[in-house]
């Protein structure tokens, strides 16, 4: 479903990014753990051109981007892409003025321009399957944490991905509301969801994923199943972290 060959990315000085190759299959989880800074959420990032790419190639069932963003082939790509990656972001990013279903509408009716009956309905049942049907009239100022990124899951799960990519989606929650997010994207794992998650909850990580990536310095470092990676790591630097963190 999603591969990536040798990615590097820089920010000026700055390589974040150092060769990182990685492939996930069709229907399975993978958690990215690892240090703040080690390129998890820049990665994550490059998947769907929210950053471009320095080199390497990414390929995304059969679309590929490469480091030359700015041709129309690979703008034509670019947009493919998007149309099959969800991206969850840590911070919502909902539009402040449409309540929670006209956000969720919003990209089928604008992008796969879909009849606005047939998005409402759409979004309405996206809403109950993510908890939250009696608040599809509210705005997000008078919505909690875990009920933003609720709705901005639905609005993801909208476009009809093949995969969805979660970059810390609950790191700007407060502990009380972690569980209800984490619950959600448990439920479209159970439903065969191809997913990528950036995620600091390792207690999490060990349940829900097929396989869990350990990134450190721009580079992945070491990856198993959680029974392997999480009891017994290869690496020394795997092993301190896990240390430090549970």
């Amino acid at each position: 479903m999603i591969k990536t060959e040798d990615i590097y990315k820089s920010f000026g000085s700055l390589t974040v990014l150092k060769g990182v190759s990685m492939t996930v299959n069709t229907g399975e989880v993978v958690v990215v753990i690892g240090p703040s800074g080690s390129g998890k959420s820049t990665f994550l990032r490059c998947l769907n051109g929210l950053e471009p790419i320095d080199r390497g190639r990414i390929v995304v069932g059969k679309h590929t981007l490469g480091p030359h963003r700015h041709s129309r082939v690979m703008e034509r790509e670019l947009n493919l892409v998007r149309t099959r990656l969800g991206f969850v972001f840590q911070s919502f990013n909902l539009f402040p003025h449409m309540t929670a279903v006209e956000n969720v509408m919003e990209g089928p009716v604008t992008v796969l321009k879909q009849p606005k009956s047939e998005a409402l309905d759409k979004a309405l049942a996206l809403l109950d399957k993510v908890g939250l049907a009696d608040k599809a009239n509210s705005y997000p100022a008078h919505l909690s944490g875990g009920q933003k990124q609720r709705v901005a899951i639905a609005r993801a799960l909208a476009m009809e991905p093949e995969a969805m990519l979660f970059d810390e989606p609950t790191s700007a929650l407060d502990p009380e509301l972690v569980g209800e997010v984490l619950a959600v994207i448990k439920n479209l794992a159970e439903d065969g969801m191809t997913m990528l998650i950036v995620s600091h909850e390792l207690s999490f990580a060990r349940e829900v994923a097929d396989r869990v990536v350990f990134m450190e310095d721009g580079r992945i470092l070491e990856e198993g199943a959680p029974a392997q990676l999480f009891v017994h790591p290869k690496k020394d630097r795997t092993r301190n972290f896990l240390r430090n963190v549970i």
